[in-house]
């Protein structure tokens, strides 16, 4: 398996240059730190495994696929976007800053597994191949500025635990929303409610999330239907449309 150095690593950051795809694992070890500043990378789907110091900057990276925070590593977001296809591992720590996780297909990937305890400042998730993410039972994910979920016709953005019939746990502080999203066993009552689309799915053990209603056109029975049910509340149904409390 050919892996980076450090060094090598550092330089091309430096250079703004790009990590070359035949990269299997992009390393920053214990002990080592590494800042971006307003350099990108692309991984070209490697793995990024950080056991000692990386700062995101301003740019960021993109097509990782496995992103591991060991327990001495240390993720700064700073105001970057953080673009991952496979799994999120946090078992060290992530300061989230401004920066934006965003969680998309590629890398021949249909599920991955988001696992320990993390806090994010913006959390988009987005599938329009159809992609299952399973978040460890018990774990919480928080979310302080904006989580956006979204799917596609046909190929659903699905959220599940790892251990079915138990909750895995999202704390949105900020605002949460999704549309062609398919949950269940994920409780997020410890923040803001998640408002779903109408073409979501909301399964079992899901509190804190709103299903979408779909509202459908009224025709012409609809709106007779309607008009019944104003008179017998009490209400005229004016020539404009609009109702006004009857005379008793």
């Amino acid at each position: 398996m050919r892996r980076w150095t450090l060094a090598a690593l550092t330089s091309l950051s430096v250079l703004g240059l790009a990590v070359p795809s035949p990269a299997a694992q992009v390393t920053v070890g214990s002990g080592s730190s590494l800042d971006l500043g307003t350099g990108s990378l692309d991984l070209g789907c490697a793995d990024l495994s950080v056991a000692g110091s990386l700062s995101a900057g301003t740019a960021g990276f993109t097509q990782a696929r496995d992103v591991t925070i060991d327990p001495t590593g240390l993720v700064n977001g700073n105001s970057a976007m953080l673009q991952v296809a496979g799994d999120w591992d946090n078992s060290g720590t992530f300061n989230a800053g401004t920066s934006t996780v965003q969680l998309v297909d590629g890398c021949g990937l249909a599920s991955a597994v988001i696992a320990g305890d993390t806090t994010f400042a913006n959390l988009d998730m987005t599938t329009t191949s159809g992609f299952l993410y399973t978040f460890t039972v018990g774990s919480t994910q928080t979310v302080t500025s904006s989580l956006a979920l979204s799917g596609d016709t046909g190929n659903l953005l699905t959220i599940r635990s790892t251990v079915g019939g138990s909750e895995a746990f999202l704390n949105v502080q900020g605002t949460g929303s999704g549309d062609f999203v398919d949950v269940q066993d994920n409780d997020a009552t410890g923040g803001n409610a998640i408002t779903l689309g109408a073409n979501s799915v909301k399964g079992s053990n899901t509190p804190g999330w709103l299903a979408g209603v779909l509202v459908p056109a009224l025709g012409a029975l609809g709106l007779a239907l309607l008009t019944l049910a104003l008179l017998r509340s009490g209400y005229r149904v004016l020539a404009t449309g609009r109702g006004n409390p009857a005379t008793r």
